[in-house]
């Protein structure tokens, strides 16, 4: 048999064999990235009333106690009103389609409602009785807002039929002392002399510019627009100055440990 001599590669230096490279341990694919690759469904989450009482249990509910405004209803009651709420909400969370996400679970009091109430003590000292709330989705921040005290009538504006349905829901089983509407309809498209309100709230929805202008149409002369925006909530304001015609800036205050703000417009 024919010995063939292989050439070096160019340079005079040997490639170094290949080893096959051992996979460590934490470098191994999870359990859920397996099962997705065999066709395994997905393990449901625990959506039992015992699961989600624990779940609520573990949270801070006394922090929640400072930011409620002086109202005829009781803290325990109003206390009571938001758990029913958070109940409801991760209940249908986990048994019919996702309304906040899986790591918010564990963080909904810290996440959503304490952030939604955050400026309830600034919103009561203004007494304004008629809030438009544009992007509900679950519910915040009109939901805890009018649990709070806030406002006589709220009118909760949504497009996702699945968050319109479980507002709906909702409603019709927390009781609060307040009025409350759920429209299931894209703002912009809503008459503007359907709804004429002293204030209007966003949290988590389009940018501030967009926002201000969609809210001029139906919130009154000397109204407000509270505004929840993240970290760079002050290049939305330069970046867009449309907004100018029809609002000023009042005051901006930020939620202690989180790197959201509320903005204050008041409408010219």
């Amino acid at each position: 048999m024919r010995r063939v001599r292989t050439r070096p590669p160019r340079g005079g230096s040997k490639r170094p064999p290949r080893v096959a490279r051992r996979r460590d341990r934490s470098e191994a694919p999870s359990r859920r990235a397996v099962d997705r690759r065999r066709g395994v469904a997905a393990k449901p989450r625990d959506a039992s009333p015992e699961a989600i009482d624990r779940l609520l249990d573990a949270q801070d509910w006394s922090a929640l106690v400072p930011l409620l405004p002086r109202s005829t209803a009781p803290v325990d009651e109003v206390l009571a009103r938001l758990r029913a709420h958070c109940r409801a909400l991760l209940t249908w969370n986990r048994r019919v389609s996702n309304l906040i996400s899986k790591n918010d679970e564990a963080r909904i009091v810290a996440r959503h409602v304490a952030e939604s109430l955050a400026p309830a003590r600034w919103m009561a000292e203004l007494a304004i009785g008629e809030w438009l709330d544009f992007g509900s989705g679950a519910g915040f921040p009109a939901l805890p807002l009018a649990m709070a005290g806030i406002g006589r009538r709220w009118v909760l504006v949504e497009t996702r039929r699945p968050k319109i349905l479980f507002l709906r829901k909702t409603l019709s089983e927390i009781t609060t002392d307040g009025v409350l509407e759920v429209v299931g309809a894209r703002l912009e498209s809503i008459p503007g002399d359907s709804y004429r309100v002293g204030g209007f709230t966003a949290r988590a929805t389009d940018k501030l510019g967009p926002t201000l202008a969609l809210a001029s149409t139906f919130v009154a002369s000397g109204g407000s627009a509270f505004l929840w925006k993240g970290s760079r909530w002050s290049d939305e304001i330069e970046s867009d100055r449309s907004w100018v015609s029809w609002w000023r800036l009042s005051d901006r205050r930020e939620i202690s440990n989180t790197a959201i703000s509320v903005a204050r417009f008041e409408r010219i």
